[in-house]
């Protein structure tokens, strides 16, 4: 089974929309899921959850209850790399903590099963790290203290905590996302402006790819 999961409704919308047959809907943690075939793969959806406690706590549900042999999330993102616009797409190859103090952070890797079939549908997508804390980035000063860092291509709330249970749980993971913000001071109404033009894009991409390879 492929779990595909996003923070938003619409941010797993292009997965949903493909479930043919839809198999099971249900709940999980007060959260609502559906279940149902994508070429020939088993997927479930679910989404409902913010910041890195609930991420966590909810990829481990997610493991317990579906036993998946990947979990693939998708949403939106600001951007840390100067040179990305709103509207690009990103797949996360490596995952950190920003917020995590630790003079030597560690990074959890991406499947890499799932970035290169993920490549073969959107061969424009951005390959890097993605960088995740419990805080919305909205100051051009701390962006570039992250980028300097860890050369992150964005941040988010949820990939790092994910991958980590991930990674102990042996379980593949991806985080592909859509820059919706420039994580600087007008961050806010960018999100706001942007978010619902977007947020479906990786969702979409990841419906073809299932569609197209199976997992």
């Amino acid at each position: 089974m492929i779990v595909v999961t996003g923070v938003l409704k619409e941010e797993i919308v292009g997965v949903f929309r493909d479930l043919l047959p839809l198999l099971e809907n249900g709940e999980l943690v007060g959260r609502n899921y559906s279940r149902g075939i994508i070429g020939g793969n088993e997927v479930t959806t679910i989404y409902g959850f913010i910041g890195k406690v609930e991420s966590a706590l909810m990829t481990q549900a997610i493991i317990d209850h579906f036993h998946p042999k990947y979990i693939i999330h998708c949403g939106s993102a600001g951007a840390i790399d100067p040179n990305l616009e709103v509207g690009d797409i990103i797949c996360g190859t490596t995952y950190y903590e920003h917020d995590f103090q630790d003079s030597r952070p560690a990074g959890f890797q991406a499947s890499s099963t799932l970035v290169e079939k993920i490549k073969d549908i959107y061969p424009y997508i951005k390959l890097g790290c993605i960088v995740s804390g419990d805080v919305l980035i909205s100051n051009k000063n701390l962006k570039m203290r992250i980028y300097e860092k860890y050369q992150a291509l964005a941040a988010d709330m949820d990939s790092a905590a994910m991958a980590k249970v991930c990674f102990e749980n042996n379980v593949g993971f991806c985080s592909l996302k859509v820059i919706v913000d420039t994580s600087e001071e007008q961050t806010q109404l960018e999100y706001e402006q942007n978010f619902r033009k977007f947020a479906s894009l990786p969702s979409a991409i990841v419906s073809e790819m299932l569609d197209k390879h199976l997992l």
